[in-house]
């Protein structure tokens, strides 16, 4: 048996999917209708309203949980994905980029230029980068290798020394200690 708040939290994120899509069909109609407006003369607000559904969108995904946002992705064509994409705040897509399934994660990596992958690495721990490392650009791990302290970068060289499916590729560098009594 399913608990009911999980069932419930499943709900309310298949709502939240549905409600996305429907912004985004919503924003091209509007973009289609600004189109037509434009090609036949007409001026005025129609052609105001594309961006409308998009401030709507992005407001609507600054709300959700990066494991939400990666699950939305997953189940966008890879147009919308990519629209919706776009409207994720820069300062989160390192950690959308953890949560995505591989295939995807590639096509959101390959919409990306370098400044953007690197930016996005900025927020993470030297062990999510190293998971996010094998689909990295050559260039962009090296521009991330620069950016970190020359303990991240020993932690980051160390994480990635590991294969990837091993117990060493999967530790956090993190340690607590606890005082006996």
């Amino acid at each position: 048996m399913i608990d009911t708040s999980h069932k419930k939290e499943l709900e309310d994120l298949q709502e939240s999917l549905r409600e996305l899509r429907e912004l985004l069909r919503r924003n091209q109609d509007a973009e289609a209708n600004a189109d037509r407006d434009l090609a036949g003369g007409a001026r005025g607000a129609a052609a105001a309203t594309p961006g409308a559904q998009l401030a709507e969108l992005r407001s609507r995904l600054d709300a959700l949980h990066p494991a939400d946002v990666a699950y939305v992705l997953e189940a966008l064509p890879l147009e919308e994905r990519l629209i919706v994409w776009d409207l994720v705040k820069a300062e989160r897509d390192g950690e959308i980029l953890l949560e995505v399934s591989d295939a995807v994660r590639e096509t959101l990596i390959d919409s990306m230029d370098s400044e953007e992958l690197v930016a996005a690495t900025e927020q993470l721990d030297t062990d999510e980068i190293a998971d996010l490392a094998p689909d990295l650009p050559e260039d962009v791990l090296e521009d991330v290798f620069q950016s970190l302290s020359a303990e991240e970068r020993e932690q980051l060289r160390a994480a990635m020394s590991y294969p990837e499916d091993s117990v060493g590729a999967l530790m956090a560098f993190d340690m607590v200690s606890v005082r006996g009594t």
